[in-house]
């Protein structure tokens, strides 16, 4: 099983994300034969897959697209069939968002910070503006996930050429990790205890080794990527043990 990253960020907070940089921004969510979409035959072109497509712009021509096979689909007993092709929607839109440059883990959502600060300067110093350059004290940079990025170059490109020497110190930035509201934890948390109530003992047991690994077993867990951490890895165990029904 593919080892979940400590640090991950999911789909919506990445959505959300992208929505703070184009507001206008919309996914639509469709089912096709891989063909359509580019897909070789030889390399499953003729899978049915689903796909997310995402237009940042309402005047662009091409969407940024992910996809997620059918067949990955796994349902557990008591849910509806939809719930699959929920968590099938949440899986293709979270591949249309890498592709989109929206990472999916937090150590590479810093160096995305980072670049759209030197775009924010650059633009200030283009403009005249020079009252934010160079003056940000320690821990000015300090960021929310959520505040990844006010300024978006649009139009013509620039090339920016910096020398090492004119890059300031690297700032420290900082993740606001915390949950937004109380009743979004304890809904998410009872979620997950609902989630691993439907798994054999052997696989909560492992369920349980991985938590203690993330945060040393604490409940609740107080940061969201090793919530989310955890969650992806408990769907993988859901997968799991679907696969070991069907023999």
């Amino acid at each position: 099983m593919a080892q979940i990253a400590e640090d991950y960020v999911s789909p919506s907070v990445r959505w959300g994300i992208l929505k703070q940089d184009f507001p206008q921004a919309v996914v639509e969510f469709s089912h096709c034969i891989g063909s359509l979409i580019g897909i070789p035959d030889n390399f499953g072109g003729k899978d049915e897959y689903c796909v997310a497509q995402i237009l940042l712009r309402p005047d662009d021509e091409l969407p940024v697209t992910g996809y997620k096979p059918v067949s990955d689909a796994r349902t557990n007993k008591g849910d509806h069939p939809s719930d699959g092709w929920n968590v099938l929607c949440t899986k293709a839109l979270g591949r249309a968002l890498k592709r989109a440059g929206y990472a999916d883990t937090a150590s590479e959502m810093k160096l995305v910070v980072q670049y759209k600060q030197r775009l924010a300067e650059h633009d200030a110093i283009g403009s005249g503006d020079n009252s934010h350059v160079g003056h940000d004290t320690q821990g000015s940079l300090a960021v929310s996930v959520a505040d990844i990025s006010e300024t978006q170059a649009t139009g013509d490109s620039v090339p920016i050429v910096i020398s090492s020497e004119s890059l300031p110190e690297e700032e420290e930035l900082e993740f606001d990790d915390s949950w937004d509201t109380v009743e979004h934890c304890n809904e998410s948390h009872v979620s997950l205890k609902e989630k691993l109530g439907k798994l054999p003992d052997n696989l909560v047991e492992q369920a349980r080794e991985e938590h203690q690994r993330l945060t040393g077993r604490q409940w609740p867990m107080e940061s969201v990527s090793q919530f989310n951490a955890l969650w992806s890895y408990v769907e993988d165990l859901e997968v799991e043990f679907d696969n070991e029904a069907d023999f």
